[in-house]
């Protein structure tokens, strides 16, 4: 059990890692927004290009309705053909609130489709309760429980909801960075959750109210209106979300020229300085997809084979020095008004050199011998290896003269030496004390010779 419980949560951590959009390098656009936090992906390679206090508490109004979603498609396998009923519950909820309906009524009986589709593109508040409270199992609390378990497997750390259609709670929170998180994983995993939230204009179908289908309902983004003066053809999609207290929430796509975004903006203000609606959400979106699009694309910033250094060489056979070039080119998106040749270079060879920033032949082609780093303000753009352009033989008789030199040098030779020395000066007094001693007998035998 240990074992399982250890294994599961590996698998949920890598889960939530792989949810997470990456960050290769953010990019400042020239405008200041009317919305408080965004956070704006490049959904081709998964890149956060843009963002804006993205980790910021905010409340998320109707964009709470992404989440109430997602729990249906885990739960609901066939929308078209599920009905549930509209219990009195939901609306006494609702009662005095003000908040948006589509007009359901308590006791109808509304296919799960139906429902959705009213939820995510009208934002109607009835839809969402009524969904919660059937998929709930007659409990909306049981329900809240279920979205919030949801967006903690999904790696939101910032997110906490206390109702599934966003009216405002103090107790319910996100920011802007969780609801990117959130929409990127509805997208990567539910084809109906794309299809339903970027529909323009739907027609709601027959409840046993309504036997001919009764209403048709159009997008609360008015991006996606082309009647609308904030209309922009890229944009579709994804969802609206207003309170008082959130001010204009918008979370939208746009697809140009190849290149498709996702775009998070949160707390834009209901009104503008002289009291008149604002819709400072529309603006800042289109303006930023415009940015996205005119000035971001695909650049090599790294060329493969470039030179970029040259580390000396001891003891090769026939160069005393050798190039380094990127071991592979680097492509990502770069804007076009940042110059590529004014970002920081950063080149490291420590750990591949010798103490004195040499290298020691051999040397093989490719060899890796450092890296190569560029930055922009401190963050990290791109980092690749440096390797030898060619290789570069040792050259035997520098080897073997090194090492006698090494020898010649070393502290066991010069200890030998000293030794050497010792024993032959001890060798030398040896000599000297026994032939000193001989000359003194002779001596001897000499005065005694002499004796008459």
């Amino acid at each position: 059990m240990k074992k399982l419980s250890i294994l599961t949560a590996m698998v949920l951590i890598l889960g939530i890692i792989s949810a997470v959009p990456a960050a290769a390098v953010t990019f400042k656009p020239g405008f200041t927004l009317n919305s408080e936090a965004a956070v704006m992906i490049n959904l081709d390679n998964e890149e956060i290009v843009f963002e804006q206090n993205s980790t910021k508490k905010m409340y998320p109004a109707s964009l709470t309705k992404v989440v109430t979603a997602i729990v249906v498609l885990d739960n609901v396998d066939d929308l078209e053909n599920t009905y549930f009923e509209a219990p009195l519950a939901v609306f006494d909820d609702l009662y005095n609130t003000g908040a948006l309906t589509v007009g359901y009524s308590r006791g109808e009986t509304i296919s799960v489709k139906d429902l959705m589709y009213s939820m995510l593109i009208y934002s109607a508040c009835e839809s969402a309760g009524i969904l919660a409270y059937n998929v709930g199992g007659g409990s909306i609390p049981n329900f809240v429980s279920m979205m919030n378990d949801k967006v903690r497997e999904i790696g939101c750390v910032g997110t906490n909801f206390v109702n599934p259609h966003g009216l405002h709670d103090r107790d319910q929170y996100t920011n802007a960075s969780d609801m990117a998180m959130i929409v990127k994983y509805a997208l990567d995993n539910y084809p109906e959750f794309e299809e339903i939230a970027c529909t323009s204009e739907y027609t709601l179908g027959a409840t046993n109210y309504n036997e001919n289908g009764w209403k048709v309902i159009t997008h609360s983004n008015k991006m996606t209106n082309p009647a609308s003066e904030y209309y922009y053809p890229y944009a579709k999609g994804i969802k609206t979300g207003t309170t008082d207290e959130s001010g204009r929430n918008l979370i939208s796509m746009a697809e140009k020229n190849g290149m498709r975004y996702l775009l998070v903006t949160m707390g834009s203000p209901l009104y503008d300085d002289d009291g008149y609606d604002s819709y400072g959400n529309f603006e800042d979106q289109i303006k930023l997809y415009d940015w996205a699009f005119d000035t971001l694309s695909y650049q090599q910033i790294v060329p493969s084979g470039q030179e970029i250094t040259e580390l000396q060489v001891k003891m090769g056979a026939d160069k005393d020095f050798v190039r380094l070039v990127t071991a592979e080119s680097s492509t990502m998106l770069w804007s076009d008004q940042i110059d590529v040749d004014k970002l920081k270079v950063t080149i490291d060879t420590s750990g591949y050199t010798d103490s004195d920033g040499a290298i020691t032949a051999p040397v093989e082609q490719g060899q890796k011998l450092g890296t190569y780093k560029l930055s922009l303000n401190g963050e990290d753009i791109v980092t690749v290896d440096l390797v030898a352009q060619e290789s570069i033989a040792l050259s035997h008789w520098e080897y073997n003269l090194d090492k006698a030199k090494q020898f010649f040098g070393s502290v066991w030779f010069k200890a030998a030496v000293i030794i050497a020395v010792v024993l032959v000066a001890v060798y030398i007094g040896v000599v000297i004390s026994a032939n000193s001693g001989k000359k003194k007998r002779r001596i001897k035998k000499v005065r005694k010779s002499r004796k008459f």
